[in-house]
């Protein structure tokens, strides 16, 4: 086997970890909202740390998006035809499955029901989490744009990302405020649902993904460091956060994820992640737990679009199971019930006709095995024909 540049770009495993982990983590904090008082304050502690997962969200779709067109532009239209059929159409298809669960408990006429649905699918807001779908298809229009970005900055992806941090810093001051003003109250409903509110952890993917040989030798050579920093940052938010409630702030105020302590915190998280991830990577034949990460992966976006509706019918419908429990075994059940839930149903949709409409994944087909140079001297690693692509983000 040559190691002639590949037709494809080569699965990263680390990703996979990544992903995993970012997903397990966003169903923890639906969850603990779910099932704690939205004034717990032991709660909101849980929360704060957990909403690391948006914007580790948005750092994961730019870095995939830009790592697999690095070094050649898709075509725009192509690019978006494919995108929008892969996350657009699960988009609609949820946004109409939540809108008819909201309208389950909370019946209105027709052709209310219908400009209701309208709204949701123009602002995200059918449900909690669909912001996510609608943020990145704002990102899809302008990825073209910002891949020719990347590439003019080569050079000085550092000042780019600094300056995208500063912007971040001042979106976050803004937006986090306890009296708003009246422009600060028409922007606030719609925030989560705006690319501009997650523009740096955009930028930090995108430069992470075009510069991945250096970060990711940069990381191999620092691990400790990488792995002791969430424990720094982490302690700073929770710091911070119990400051805010001591000074009078609500626990869901004090949580929000809206705050720029949130960003060092998130990007260390992500970075240490990575770094196991590259340790995985380099064990991952030896290692059990290997197929079920890559699975879990694969099925990750299937379900983060149904685990609400999960713990919509554990939690929320008249006699639901989770409310004969007491806390905390209410909301650690519900986590478990609603991950083997979800993973099921994944798995049975997987097999039929549905699969692309409510998982956004197309009919399986395989991925060629390709050799890339490895990150250490001396070490070549052998990327294994995959059995379907990872590439919804």
């Amino acid at each position: 086997m040559s190691a002639a540049a590949p037709a494809r770009t080569p699965h990263l495993y680390p990703v996979d970890l990544v992903r995993v982990v970012t997903f397990a983590c966003v169903i923890a904090v639906h969850t603990i909202s779910t099932t704690a008082p939205l004034d717990s304050v032991a709660a909101g502690g849980f929360v704060v740390l957990l909403h690391f997962t948006r914007e580790a969200f948005f750092a994961l779709t730019a870095f995939v998006l830009t790592h697999r067109h690095r070094d050649e532009a898709p075509g725009p239209l192509r690019f978006w035809r494919r995108r929008f059929l892969l996350v657009g159409v699960p988009y609609v298809v949820w946004s109409a499955i939540y809108t008819f669960l909201g309208l389950s408990t909370v019946p209105l006429p027709v052709g209310e029901a219908l400009r209701a649905f309208g709204h949701a699918l123009l602002t995200g807001t059918a449900w909690y989490h669909l912001y996510f779908l609608l943020v990145s298809l704002q990102f899809y229009l302008v990825f073209p744009l910002f891949r020719a970005l990347l590439r003019a900055t080569r050079g000085h992806h550092l000042q780019v990302l600094a300056a995208s941090a500063v912007l971040q810093v001042a979106t976050d001051l803004w937006l986090h405020v306890p009296a708003p003003s009246p422009a600060q109250a028409a922007v606030l409903p719609y925030a989560t649902s705006l690319l501009l509110s997650y523009q740096f952890f955009v930028v930090f993917g995108g430069v992470v993904a075009m510069n991945l040989g250096a970060v990711d030798v940069w990381i191999r050579a620092h691990l400790p460091v990488v792995l002791v920093a969430p424990f720094v940052t982490g302690a700073a938010v929770e710091l911070w956060y119990r400051h805010s409630v001591a000074t009078g702030a609500t626990a869901q105020f004090a949580a929000d994820v809206f705050q720029p302590v949130i960003i060092p915190w998130t990007v260390s998280i992500v970075a240490a992640v990575w770094g196991v991830g590259t340790m995985w990577a380099d064990r991952r034949d030896r290692w059990r737990g290997s197929r079920f990460v890559e699975a879990a992966a694969a099925r990750s976006f299937g379900v983060f679009l149904v685990h609400p509706a999960i713990l919509w019918l554990l939690t929320t419908v008249p006699d639901a199971p989770a409310a004969r429990l007491q806390r905390p075994w209410e909301t650690v059940l519900t986590y478990v019930v609603t991950i083997v839930a979800a993973l099921t149903f994944v798995e049975i949709v997987r097999r039929t006709p549905l699969r692309l409409a409510l998982t956004g994944k197309p009919r399986r087909r395989p991925r060629p095995a390709v050799v890339l140079p490895g990150t250490r001297a001396g070490v070549t690693t052998i990327v294994v024909p995959q059995p379907e692509s990872r590439r919804t983000a």
